[in-house]
């Protein structure tokens, strides 16, 4: 697809902003919900693996131990051989698996603070030491009094997670220990480290973080590209071409045809090119018959005075060429051009005698024929559609000096069309027979135009003017007999 349209100096349209907010919305959405899910399934992993593995060490230290013995250790705190052996057994399930400690003991009710260590082998690496045999201390620490009091009182194996303390991360089983009775005797702990899963956690978040950045940024540029390629650029081609149409109101837009989508955008730029066409076949004849109007009454005014027949229709085309070496466009260009064919309008109110008159006017009579442009702008005043029109038949006749009549105005004060026909009709004027002598030779107009820049006429436009003398070689720019 081909989409000729202005150039923006926009670099997203409002539109395309929207459409980005809501993809970067909707990805955060989708990328949210994924996160969510992907990080309770870590996590929900994390349960699954390390509590089992965490409870089968317990249960495994557990069954090293001689509960029947507890009663003995704790009247009277002192190891015997059997007692070695289970601490070497502990000590080698620390080492082997990589623990952080095995803790016995037995934890006075009812706030379960006071505690007695049987056991307490911990890792080689750890800065702690170990507790002897029968050492004892007040122990406040919520997580562990909690989930102390609930193995004792419902005799059930619990595990506990602790995250981000002084001793770091990590995971416990504190399951109750039982004498050949029956009898609960005391608590076994087995605590192992997962400051490697805290690691591992937290790697996985950076990574979907990044992940989701990722594809977030990707999923934007690849859809931007496709919306933008499919959407964006033929709305906004759309929107620009309806514009240049409501103001220059030209031929219909064949690159209208180029949008190639199978879809609502694609019917309404075929319908745009064939609502154009219509408006402007109307417009082309609306045009034709106000030229053909203006023509047939610039006709009418020039019938007035047998000396100047064709005298509006040839200074519209002077105006017309005048304004379009000035830059101005092809509308401009038209309206310029139908103003200068009524520029004179205002002879209607002229009597006829004095108009046709031969002989030199008199000051009374050159002062009816100066009224002229002011009869002019009062007749076409009251084309509303064409505001500007009147502008050319009440200051054509101005003066760039500020010696013209009616107002008087000077410079650029005087409305643009005003100068640009003041020149076309005085060069129109030189050029065209009169009673009192036949057309000007070029090399006099040329002169007198000359002369004329910036007293009579504006520099600008007069120059514009010499221009198309000096290219007229043949001198055909005058009324022909």
């Amino acid at each position: 697809m081909i989409f000729r349209h202005k150039k923006r100096t926009k670099k997203f349209s409002a539109i395309t902003k929207k459409v980005i907010l809501y993809i970067v919305l909707t990805d955060f959405i989708i990328c949210s919900i994924v996160f969510t899910t992907s990080y309770l399934s870590f996590n929900r992993q994390f349960h699954t693996q390390y509590d089992a593995s965490i409870r089968d060490i317990g249960e495994a230290a557990r069954g090293c131990l001689n509960p029947d013995d507890f009663a003995k250790y704790l009247a009277t705190k002192e190891r015997d051989e059997a007692y070695e052996v289970v601490l070497k057994n502990l000590e080698n399930l620390v080492d082997n698996f990589e623990l952080n400690m095995i803790y016995v003991s037995a934890v006075d009710p009812p706030d379960y603070t006071h505690i007695f260590y049987f056991y307490d082998p911990v890792n080689k690496n750890s800065k702690w030491s170990p507790y002897p045999l029968g050492y004892e201390e007040d122990y406040f620490q919520e997580d562990y009094n909690r989930s102390t009091k609930k193995v004792y009182e419902e005799k059930t194996t619990i595990v506990r997670h602790t995250i981000k303390t002084r001793s770091g991360s990590h995971i416990t089983s504190q399951l109750p220990v039982f004498d050949s009775n029956g009898n609960m005797v005391g608590i076994i702990g087995v605590q192992k480290s997962i400051q490697e899963f805290v690691n591992a956690r937290r790697s996985f978040v950076r990574f979907v973080i990044i992940a989701a950045l990722i594809f977030t940024a990707g999923f934007v540029v690849l859809f931007m590209v496709y919306f933008n390629f499919h959407f964006i650029k033929p709305i906004i081609f759309l929107t620009d071409e309806t514009n240049r149409f409501a103001s220059d109101s030209g031929e219909p837009n064949k690159s209208l045809l180029e949008v190639k989508n199978k879809d609502e955008l694609g019917a309404l730029a075929r319908s745009v090119y064939q609502m154009e066409g219509i408006i402007s076949g109307n417009i082309e004849t609306l045009n034709r018959i106000t030229v053909e109007t203006a023509k047939s009454l610039a006709s009418a005014i020039d019938a007035k005075d047998k000396y100047t027949h064709g005298h509006s229709t040839r200074v519209a085309e002077y105006s017309r060429e005048i304004a379009r070496v000035s830059g101005k466009s092809e509308t401009e260009c038209r309206d310029i051009y139908l103003t200068a064919l009524l520029h004179d309008v205002g002879k209607i109110g002229i009597p006829n005698a004095i108009i046709n008159k031969n002989s030199k006017l008199t000051d009374e009579e050159y002062e009816v024929i100066k009224t002229h442009p002011v009869i002019g702008k009062q007749i076409l005043s009251n084309i509303s559609q064409m505001p500007h029109i009147s502008d050319g038949a009440y200051y054509h006749h101005e003066r760039y000096d500020g010696k013209g009549y009616p107002t008087g105005l000077y410079g650029e004060n005087i409305p643009e069309i005003g100068r640009i026909i003041a020149v076309a009709d005085a060069y129109d004027a030189m050029t065209s027979k009169r009673s009192y002598r036949a057309p000007l030779p070029q090399h006099v107009v040329r002169e007198q135009i000359e002369k004329g820049s910036g007293s009579q006429f504006d520099p600008q436009y007069a120059k514009i003017m010499l221009d198309m003398i000096d290219a007229d070689k043949d001198y055909k720019m005058k009324e022909q007999f």
